[in-house]
């Protein structure tokens, strides 16, 4: 059994599909079949099921499918381990973030290639709940979002600066001249919020039941990006983080009356996991960036 193999083969299990498969991994489809049957035959089971163009996951391999993920996992982090004790500075780093936090990568990101400049970086922006999966199963080095409402026993966060659950509006909004506004208030206007599952949403819903309140949207989405779009009509109100709006001029965070939650932009790890030496001095760089970062977050209007 080779590392390639298993290669070959969690990646046709991802994408159900030997032709596609062989496309991602720069390999004809003629390879990457010879390889998976060897596989199936040292292994003695059929691993896929084939149904035209499409392959399916036997009960074999829906069984040894995460085995193979941290088999390969492993030996990546062996490798960067290695490279690490011989102090080589090459490879990539994957970071997760959320849109909203998209900020507070600007500079860093800068640094680092500045300091490391044969390190590849891919940064991939998701869901919280997304990203958490994605954490765990060690498909990005960090990440970073808000904190979630939930502990989770096998992730560590680390809080980099608080950030206020606000009511986002244009300036030219019929609510932009108030200082401060009830959530009462919003179900008298068109409002447009996060779907369930992204961390506003969860703690808007945590306000709302501890209220004994109940907002019902027109529309729900689930990008950051879109539903700062939206606002800036003028038409929607919008329930996010005022580090949402880091930097936009065509938008108001206003603070919800008689309510002070914050929501907690953290650093998420896997607890008891190696970080590679890219990802400590990422990490480095971003936590001596993050009082500054904090600072202009809060003062910024």
């Amino acid at each position: 059994m080779e590392l390639r193999q298993l290669k070959y083969f969690v990646r046709s299990a991802e994408l159900q599909n030997f032709s596609q498969a062989a496309k991602d991994l720069f390999i004809t489809q003629s390879t990457l079949s010879q390889q998976i049957k060897q596989l199936e035959d040292e292994l003695d089971i059929r691993l896929f099921d084939r149904k035209g163009k499409r392959v399916f996951l036997t009960e074999a391999g829906q069984t040894f499918l995460p085995y193979a993920k941290q088999t390969l996992s492993d030996s990546a982090y062996g490798i960067q381990r290695l490279k690490d004790l011989q102090n080589i500075k090459t490879g990539s780093l994957k970071i997760g973030v959320t849109y909203s936090l998209s900020h507070m990568l600007t500079n860093t990101v800068t640094e680092f290639s500045r300091q490391y400049p044969d390190i590849k970086l891919e940064i991939v922006y998701r869901s919280a709940i997304h990203l958490k999966e994605m954490l765990k199963e060690k498909q990005v080095d960090f990440v970073l979002t808000y904190k979630p409402l939930a502990e989770d026993s096998q992730i560590e966060a680390t809080t980099l600066f608080d950030s206020e659950l606000c009511v986002v509006i244009a300036p030219h909004h019929p609510l932009a001249s108030q200082k401060r506004i009830s959530l009462s208030t919003l179900k008298n206007y068109p409002l447009i919020l996060p779907s369930a599952g992204l961390t506003a949403r969860e703690t808007l819903n945590y306000i709302l039941k501890m209220n004994y309140l109940q907002l019902i949207p027109r529309v729900e989405l689930n990008d950051v990006n879109t539903l700062l779009q939206f606002a800036e009509t003028g038409y929607w109100a919008t329930v996010l983080s005022k580090a949402s709006i880091y930097g936009m001029e065509t938008l108001k965070a206003i603070p919800i009356a008689d309510q002070n939650i914050n929501m907690h932009a953290s650093l998420l790890l896997l607890k008891d996991s190696y970080q590679k030496y890219s990802a400590q001095a990422f990490i480095k760089l971003l936590l001596a960036a993050r009082t500054f970062q904090a600072n202009q977050v809060i003062s910024k209007r």
